[in-house]
């Protein structure tokens, strides 16, 4: 895995850098990724989470923003990118699970994510994970993540590409960073 600087991860995350044409025509030699972004009252973050989905430049995106009813600005940022959204609602809701459920229920692809308001996801994500999809019968595709502050700074490095062990997920010495993470529509149903 290449890794990144704190400079790159701020430099994708702090401009648009898609091409509109890309995002708003669909190519179906793509697998679907659906990513839904729960979010309430998380202005400070919320646009570099919106530009690291859409900078990821992927020809077959349903993106999904699902706010809480936010009054700090939030939904103006979403207004901003509301053309290249497949959906987004600020409503009241019952909190973070809420908010995914409602999200997921409008995804149609063939992959699901959810990348929180705060998080980002790093250069050609999205692209290698449908080349992984593509290229065998996973049911969930995960690997490393960064943690940063607020500034897009790393703060350290998390390497958990190991085999998937039940056991150890469910002891809690192995856990897949949700930022991380992609799983098939029928995994989720």
């Amino acid at each position: 895995m290449r890794k990144f600087t704190s400079k790159e991860i701020k430099e994708f995350v702090s401009k648009p850098l898609f091409d509109e044409k890309v995002l708003l025509k669909k190519d179906p030699s793509y697998p679907m990724i659906s990513v839904v972004t729960p979010s309430y009252n998380q202005a400070e973050f919320l646009e570099r989470t919106i530009l690291s989905v859409l900078n990821q430049n992927y020809p077959n995106l349903e993106y999904i923003i699902i706010d809480g009813g936010s009054t700090d600005g939030s939904v103006e940022i979403i207004k901003k990118y509301e053309k290249y959204l497949a959906y987004w609602v600020s409503e009241p809701d019952r909190g973070q699970a809420h908010a995914l459920n409602k999200g997921f229920e409008k995804a149609t692809g063939d992959l699901f994510a959810y990348l929180n308001s705060d998080d980002v996801y790093l250069p050609d994500t999205l692209f290698k994970v449908a080349k992984l999809y593509l290229s065998d019968s996973w049911d969930i595709i995960y690997g490393h993540a960064y943690i940063i502050n607020k500034f897009d700074d790393i703060i350290k490095w998390i390497a958990i590409a190991l085999p998937f062990k039940l056991e150890e997920y469910l002891n809690g010495v192995f856990s897949i960073p949700q930022q991380g993470s992609f799983w098939k529509r029928s995994v989720f149903e």
